[in-house]
């Protein structure tokens, strides 16, 4: 592959991925696409190989935590993770007995640790790989600017339609790699692009047929309290699904106002349902431009946003309610954030309300102490702001 070829994060994600599945599999990383890209080039077809291994293996132990961090935090048990699965080569059902892990805890945190140990290397490409970084940083933001330019044409779709009509047309390529599609009988209606919602769909069940011990896959609309869309789930339950933070049914599915919910063994491509509890998310910042942003973000989200510009704006807007959550920057005209905290923290409306600071600088540990409940680092993308969020229920 060519120093001038250009790779998209979500390829380099799926390649990733499958480089830390094998990775000690040494035929398999002296072929593998990462090798074909180290900047470091190998003398030989195994050294190219081992040089991947030793690549990952570092980045990995790269995401350890900071000396001093006690050793049952959560972030020393995330760490291990990775350790042990990828590094140690225990199978996770080991993994989760030596951390004390439920099973849905353990895939939901190796899911976000790979991502960051992905994002990570990405970061780093032009300095570790063959990619240069305006090519890749171009071909990504063509890829954001054609999402973006698309206009959803939203409609009232009967989802036992759209499923049957998907089930008849993958079958055969499902059939053809020895799994079965199911599509469970429905009537469930849902507002969404009929053409983005079939391609959300189909990317998930690309990345689900490719899911190793998959004998089963079953489609089926799902219309509970909460939420109602498509659930696709796995058999035989020991079957875990993959679906990378950038897939493209993750991007579509936010154009409708929509999500991707992987579970322990299942993927659900949901919308709240009707009448699903609204929460309140207080963000106080003096760019406007960033309230509407994550008023943007949240859409579809069972979120709505309030924004305040200042600690008194804050209070007046709460006046009737309590903030569920609140989303509070640092640099405030005339205000230490870190002052606006403390009275958060204080004050009868906001005190139960967890806060998540949201700045340029990089201070969590201050922000842990003074009572904060997480931290964002701007610029903040939809996907921190969601998984922020989630991390607070």
């Amino acid at each position: 592959m060519s120093a001038t070829t250009r790779i998209s994060y979500a390829q380099f994600a799926a390649w990733v991925q499958d480089a830390l599945n094998h990775l000690y599999d040494s035929p398999r990383l002296q072929d593998h696409p990462l090798a074909g890209l180290l900047a470091e080039q190998a003398a030989t077809h195994v050294q190219r190989g081992q040089n991947l291994r030793r690549l990952l293996i570092n980045a990995i132990l790269a995401m350890s935590p900071e000396p001093g961090t006690p050793a049952q935090s959560p972030d020393w048990r995330a760490y291990r993770i990775l350790e042990l699965h990828f590094i140690e080569g225990q199978p996770p059902g080991q993994v989760m007995k030596a951390l004390g892990l439920g099973r849905t805890l353990y895939f939901k945190e190796k899911a976000r640790m790979v991502e960051a140990l992905t994002r990570m290397l990405w970061e780093r490409r032009a300095e570790l790989f063959s990619l240069e970084d305006a090519q890749a940083a171009s071909l990504e933001r063509d890829g954001v600017e054609e999402l973006t330019s698309i206009q959803a044409q939203i409609e009232r779709l009967s989802l036992g339609q759209v499923l049957d009509e998907l089930c008849a047309m993958v079958a055969p390529l499902a059939q053809a790699k020895g799994r079965a599609l199911v599509c469970m009988p429905a009537d469930v209606d849902v507002h969404a692009d009929r053409v983005l919602l079939r391609q959300a769909i189909l990317d998930v069940i690309g990345h689900l047929l490719e899911t190793p011990d998959v004998s089963v896959l079953t489609m089926e609309a799902l219309a509970d309290a909460r939420a109602r869309g498509v659930r696709i789930s796995l058999q035989p339950a020991s079957a875990r699904p993959a679906l990378p933070e950038s897939a493209l049914a993750t991007q579509l599915m936010r154009l409708m106002g929509g999500e991707v919910v992987a579970q322990s063994d299942e993927i659900r491509l949901v919308w709240p349902a009707a009448g699903a509890p609204i929460k309140t998310l207080l963000v106080i910042d003096d760019n406007a431009g960033l309230i509407r942003l994550f008023r943007r973000y949240l859409t579809g989200h069972a979120w709505q946003v309030i924004g305040a510009g200042n600690l008194a704006e804050a209070l007046t807007a709460t006046a009737e309610s309590a903030p569920d959550a609140v989303v509070l920057d640092v640099m405030l005209p005339g205000q230490d954030g870190w002052e606006v905290l403390r009275a958060l923290k204080a004050h009868e409306r906001t005190r139960r309300a967890p806060v998540i600071i949201c700045s340029v600088m990089h201070q969590p540990e201050l922000a842990a102490q003074l009572g904060a409940a997480g931290y964002l680092k701007k610029p903040v993308t939809q996907a921190q702001l969601l998984q922020a969020l989630a991390a607070l229920a």
